[in-house]
């Protein structure tokens, strides 16, 4: 979508490209000894968005948006992105030809702070942790067909919403195969009154399902996903020097024949010194989501990560979801130039549950008698972000991975190395 274009129809394009290198692992397994793909691989990941906005009036938005994401010289094939839950391919890197946001939105329904979203869009709040749409990923991790209403207030709003997520199967048009997950929920913000110390509240509700029968349970057999969420998020509301973050989720339902009993919260606590040359930023974090401690017991402890983007928060080289986990992070941050802004992490990541997997592969990376330990490795990642201008951005970045005791075991004791370089360049133009 357009932005910071004032027009009746306005004319915009997002372009991205992005090259990659991984040493001694893939986006599906660790190691120099690969199943599928190769364990040195190199490739460049392009997106295109591009469509037009109208908007005949200050309150209707007809957004008609397209995108083409794809990948050359990587050593995975798009069949090696087939879901078994799904039925079909779900390709992280690959989405030929599809709608992006394409949508109507109305604003001041009946004069009131109410407006109705519909079609195809992003459903994203807070810091994307419970729901993000996950843009790292090619082809976007979450993308929704979904109908929202909001209502907004002085200080907050309150957000219902219906919809399905999309499924990226690179070669057929995606309102010709089925969706992912069907979802109902409520999400709100509300600042609190408080002068020295303002809070912002984000409670929310949803559902996520899936009704095709291809989940199976501890006692193999096999059924639907049905299951929701509640949960909270609390920061501070005026995020100019200190900055904390408390987010929580819990998750019930039933995964095939088994009961799900699953959590998960994220803790951070950070400060800016913004009389300091380069404007330092000092931050930790500890994300936990709880993991399955008996395989046997037909009862699902592994929370899921819901609706939530991964590719920012447990390491940039995305070896771990919200799932079967105990990540300590340390942060620092630094703009040596207003264009210029620096980020190095360091992770400390443990399985929750040392009987449970490791989600980068939950098939292959799972000792179930749960002597491998739970000790799985360390993350230094450094990522450097460069404003060209207004519309040019360019990002470089490295990272690298030090196994410990449950990645030596279950996939290899090699270390690994992860670099990338991105181009991105945004334009609008109004036509009317």
């Amino acid at each position: 979508m357009a932005q910071g274009v004032q027009g009746k129809l306005t004319f915009g394009a997002n372009i991205r490209f992005r090259y990659e290198y991984q040493d001694n692992f893939n986006q599906l397994y660790y190691g120099d000894d690969p199943a599928k793909g190769n364990a040195r691989d190199g490739f460049v990941l392009g997106r295109l968005r591009t469509g037009l906005d109208y908007n005949p009036d200050p309150d209707i938005h007809l957004s008609l948006w397209m995108q083409n994401a794809e990948v050359w010289d990587s050593a995975l094939t798009d069949s090696d992105f087939y879901s078994s839950r799904f039925g079909m391919e779900d390709n992280p890197n690959k989405d030929r030809w599809e709608m992006w946001d394409t949508y109507l939105e109305i604003k001041k329904v009946f004069n009131l702070p109410v407006s109705v979203k519909g079609g195809r869009q992003r459903i994203c709040y807070g810091d994307n942790r419970v729901f993000g749409p996950g843009e790292w990923g090619n082809s976007g991790r979450w993308v929704w067909d979904a109908v929202k209403w909001s209502y907004g207030f002085e200080g907050g709003f309150a957000d219902i919403y219906y919809g399905k997520t999309q499924l990226h199967e690179p070669n057929e048009f995606s309102l010709n195969h089925r969706h992912g997950f069907e979802s109902g929920g409520f999400y709100g913000h509300f600042d609190l009154p408080v002068k020295r110390f303002p809070v912002a509240l984000e409670p929310f509700l949803m559902t996520k399902q899936d009704d095709h029968d291809r989940y199976r349970g501890e006692d193999q057999r096999t059924g639907d996903f049905d299951s929701w969420y509640g949960g909270i998020r609390a920061g501070e509301a005026d995020k100019k020097e200190f900055d904390y973050d408390l987010t929580y989720i819990s998750q019930a339902g039933a995964f095939a024949h088994d009961d799900i009993e699953a959590y998960g919260y994220h803790l951070l606590a950070g400060y800016t010194f913004s009389e300091i040359g380069m404007k330092p930023g000092l931050s930790m974090e500890y994300s936990f989501a709880s993991g399955d401690s008996n395989p046997v017991d037909g009862k699902k402890e592994t929370f899921d990560g819901a609706f939530g983007a991964r590719d920012m928060m447990y390491g940039r080289m995305n070896f771990f979801h919200w799932q079967n986990i105990k990540d300590a992070q340390v942060n620092l941050e630094v703009r040596p130039h207003e264009k210029l802004f620096i980020k190095t992490e360091f992770h400390k990541f443990r399985l929750a549950e040392r009987e449970d997997a490791w989600y980068l592969n939950a098939q292959a990376y799972r000792d179930k008698s749960g002597r491998s330990g739970d000790e799985v490795g360390r993350e230094l990642d450094i990522v450097t972000t460069f404003d060209l201008s207004k519309k040019q951005q360019f990002q470089v970045g490295f990272g690298h991975f030090r196994p410990d005791e449950f990645a030596g075991k279950v996939a290899s004791d090699k270390e690994s190395n992860w670099f990338f370089c991105q181009w991105s360049y945004k334009f609008s133009r109004a036509i009317l």
